[in-house]
């Protein structure tokens, strides 16, 4: 568990330097900037500024994005051709693979591409919904225009409600309106579609009586036979269909650039950050001056790299990083076995330069409650092989990576838990091992949940006190340790043991922190005030206890979950073939429902007891991230110095 050390360092540089040397400190990308104020007294200096050239970038970046999204969204349903294969290039490769991608011209072919697609399409919306107006006059066998041109006859086409169709034809013989013929053509949705004829005489009084029922004018789309003319849209359809699809073909064929837009996507977001990390720059008109950290171990290699680029024309101050200075960066070094749980403190927050970095702290307690609360042999063994095969079978980001080994030792705790416990998919299979009966032995669920957090809680104390002799306050380990751990700890031996030792020992705690957990007071009666208000945060311990019962709670109803499925799995499986079918459907369904819920409560509630519970007794956190000159994208990751 390190905190990498680092070293401050000061620059003077000529202006007309900085673009060689943000390529030299990129390729180099352990160099972390501190962003300068200026001072309204020092009117001989500005801020870099570079907003026009972000602005482009960002625009070069908003198209990249766009055809890679594009390209993605045309091919989502051919896997197969679409290119995600992750690739690890140094930032050197990038460049020169990025800088000579003739992006534009894709780019351009490729957006009139989208363009044509989306007019086709948007004229082929437009035939569906002529067509699908026309569709319900398609039985009407006149030409349209003689319909409505008729110098004879008055003709209406229209729509009218189902429910008044009727009372209109009853009406129509009521009032003796012999020259008049409803006639039903279709039906949709509750309305009828209907031709209405009459003598010219009776135009009046027929339209009238049309309106009283509801009748709704619809004028027929169409010069022509209603049938020919949808035989006609329904050519102009396929002709479009054809012409989307040679064009959705003509979009696929442009992933085999994806792995070349992917890079280019690199180039462009790593020209971004080398671009804006500049403007933490102050400048006169001929130099610039630079200020930030780089780790310790990396500061000769700093130098070289600047004295091959500049000769003699700079000027660097570099000492060795204050250990209370706030800007400090952080970057934490840790094996590869204990790596992915850093993400787990960085959720958090990642620890000041003068902390501890709390990973290797983590690890255990995190995997220990994790597989806890999971508790099942046959999640923990498919989760094992799930995310072993994945990582086999392809390429992640680097996070995502790391996410996925996370949760592969959470699966391996899960596996010990579960092999303890007994339990294979809640009991469906009946084992010869399991020391612990989940369904039964529920005192002995809490009791190990108490001593597991009993254990996290004293741990993470003495984590303070290992803190506080590394600082040099052996006083702070006595007064804010000890005392705690003697007024703690003999509270539960009193409580166990009922023995006068305990209650001593409990009683010379409770005096401690009284009389010196406030010891910074200079009088003694502000002293005891606060002393008194750090004791009564002994009360906070009984919480802390209290929330590691959410250990016993989740493997109870994972469990109880899991076991109430292979209930109904029973009563399925002997109902007949069918039965059994719809047996093993429920199980694989709600077993993985079940395993899901249990990882993700596992994962949450877990890292509640690491934040809430055991951070509280030594952690602080609130540093700040080291800013790489380099960052990877989805398909890229950028091959850092030492890592080839």
């Amino acid at each position: 568990m390190a905190i990498v050390k680092m070293d401050k360092f000061n620059l003077l540089s000529f202006d007309s330097d900085r673009e060689n040397l943000l390529n030299t400190l990129q390729d180099f990308n352990y160099v972390h900037f501190n962003d300068l104020v200026l001072d309204d007294k020092d009117d001989y200096l500005t801020e870099v500024r570079e907003t026009k050239r972000l602005s482009e970038i960002d625009e070069s970046l908003n198209k990249v994005n766009y055809a890679i999204d594009t390209i993605e969204n045309y091919t989502k349903d051919l896997p197969e051709e679409v290119n995600t294969k992750v690739s690890d290039l140094t930032i050197d490769e990038v460049n020169k693979r990025g800088s000579n991608f003739g992006f534009d011209l894709i780019y351009k072919k490729l957006k009139d591409l989208v363009t044509k697609h989306e007019k086709l399409t948007t004229d082929r919306d437009n035939l569906n919904v002529k067509f699908n107006d026309l569709s319900s006059w398609k039985d009407i066998d006149i030409n349209v225009n003689d319909l409505y041109n008729s110098n004879r006859f008055f003709f209406e086409t229209g729509t009218i409600s189902s429910k008044f169709y009727d009372e209109l034809q009853k009406a129509l013989v009521e009032r003796s309106l012999d020259g008049t013929l409803v006639y039903k053509i279709s039906e949709k949705e509750g309305d009828y579609y209907v031709v209405a004829v009459s003598t010219l005489a009776l135009k009046e009084e027929f339209s009238e009586i049309l309106r009283e029922f509801g009748f709704s004018r619809v004028k027929i789309a169409a010069d022509e036979n209603v049938s020919t003319y949808l035989n006609s849209l329904s050519t102009d359809k396929d002709k479009l269909n054809e012409e989307i699809d040679e064009v959705e073909k003509e979009i696929r064929e442009f992933s085999k650039y994806l792995e070349d837009l992917h890079i280019y996507q690199s180039y462009i977001t790593n020209c971004r950050k080398k671009e804006a990390s500049s403007e933490n720059f102050l400048k006169t008109r001929q130099m610039n001056i630079i200020e930030g950290y780089v780790p310790s171990d990396m500061t000769n290699e700093f130098k070289s790299e600047l004295n091959n680029l500049l000769g003699d024309k700079y000027i660097l101050d570099v000492i060795e990083a204050s250990k209370d200075d706030p800007n400090v960066p952080i970057i934490l070094k840790n094996n590869k076995l204990i790596e992915p749980y850093e993400s787990v403190v960085s959720t958090y927050a990642l620890p000041k330069y003068n902390e501890l970095d709390p990973t290797a702290i983590v690890a255990p307690f995190y995997t220990i409650f994790t597989g806890f609360m999971i508790g099942d042999l046959g999640y923990g063994l498919l989760g094992v092989i799930a995310i072993l095969l994945a990582l086999k079978l392809k390429e992640f980001p680097k996070q995502t990576e790391q996410t996925m080994k996370l949760f592969l030792r959470i699966s391996i705790s899960a596996c010990v838990f579960g092999f303890i416990f007994g339990s294979v998919f809640g009991g469906i299979i009946d084992v010869p091992f399991g020391w612990i009966d989940t369904t039964k032995d529920i005192n002995t669920l809490i009791v190990m949940s108490l001593i597991i957090g009993g254990i996290s809680l004293f741990f993470a104390l003495g984590v303070k006190g290992f803190m506080a002799i590394r600082d040099g306050h052996p006083d702070a380990l006595f007064f804010d340790v000890i005392s705690w751990y003697m007024a703690v700890g003999g509270a539960i031996a009193l409580a166990l043991t009922k023995s006068p030792i305990a209650k001593w020992v409990m009683i010379a705690g409770m005096i401690l922190i009284v009389l010196f957990a406030g010891r910074k007071e200079k009088s003694w009666g502000p002293r005891i005030a606060s002393g008194t208000y750090e004791l009564y945060g002994i009360t906070s311990w009984i919480g802390d206890f209290v929330s590691f019962l959410r250990l016993m709670a989740l493997v109870l109803s994972g469990g109880f979950v899991a076991y109430s499925v292979n209930l109904i799995v029973e009563m399925m499986a002997g109902s007949g073939i069918g039965g059994l079918i719809g047996g093993i459907i429920v199980f694989i369904v709600f077993q993985l429902f079940n395993m899901f819920l249990s990882y993700l409560s596992a994962y949450v509630h877990s890292l509640r007891l690491i934040y809430v519970e055991m951070f509280n007794k030594f952690y602080e956190g609130g540093g700040i991230k080291f800013r790489e000159m380099v960052e990877d994208t989805n398909f890229i990751n950028i091959i850092r110095k030492g890592e080839k």
